[in-house]
């Protein structure tokens, strides 16, 4: 990765955006992961695991859009208390960091020592991204909020899931409230998806990672970087 030698020095606030799913690692490595821990926690049932794969199916084929798979999904947290549903949300990181691809910490830390503030956005749940943002040393993150009622998980989320058009909004309220209206710029934007092109045009550089073909076709109208990370 190249970086201008006076970045550091820009008056402007500098960021980098990292999409997570699918761009840090395998999107359906961390669906596995996910999986693998409800069922070893005795959450997912043969029953629920059929209404998952239903939903899944659902939503590959476009009965679904991506927002009602997911609230379907959540399903499954309805009713768990939000102490249990942290240390699953500490489980889920452990068994995801080894999966992180090594090229995706190295450019975590390159771009820090350029000058940018990284954070981690993504439409997963906050607190499961902000434990890997911690994890990363990534500056900060935005993630869709899982809505906590009396104590106990709800499949319902606080505000819009953090994914399309979203991502950019809520890096940009999130950057104007930081470091006030014109006093920062998207300097990188990464991500794996069609989902992430709202948020990778308006960065000044955009790099697609591991990209499905659909993004690789807009980066190569585009002229973005394409990257892969294993």
């Amino acid at each position: 990765m190249q970086q201008a030698t006076l970045e550091a020095y820009s008056p402007l606030a500098r960021i980098a955006a990292i999409d997570v799913d699918g761009t840090l690692y395998s999107e359906r490595a961390a669906q596995l992961a996910f999986l693998r821990l409800l069922r070893s926690s005795g959450l997912l049932g043969w029953a629920d695991l059929a209404r998952l794969a239903a939903i899944f199916l659902a939503h590959r084929c476009a009965l679904l859009d991506p927002d009602q798979a997911r609230r379907r999904g959540m399903a499954v947290l309805d009713g768990l208390p939000a102490s249990r549903a942290e240390l699953l949300a500490d489980q889920l990181v452990a068994a995801l960091l080894p999966r992180v691809a090594r090229e995706a910490r190295q450019e975590i830390a390159e771009l820090q020592r350029g000058g940018c503030r990284v954070l981690l956005v993504s439409a997963g749940l906050s607190m499961v991204v902000g434990r890997l943002a911690a994890a990363l040393d990534a500056d900060g993150y935005l993630a869709t909020e899982l809505a906590v009622v009396a104590g106990r998980c709800r499949a319902a989320f606080v505000g819009p899931v953090v994914e399309g058009p979203h991502k950019w909004s809520a890096l940009r309220s999130y950057a104007d409230r930081r470091f006030g209206a014109g006093g920062w710029q998207l300097a990188y934007a990464y991500g794996n998806s069609t989902n992430d092109l709202p948020l990778l045009a308006q960065a000044e550089q955009a790099v697609a990672v591991n990209a499905q073909r659909k993004l690789t076709h807009a980066a190569l109208r585009r002229g973005w970087r394409r990257v892969s990370w294993q």
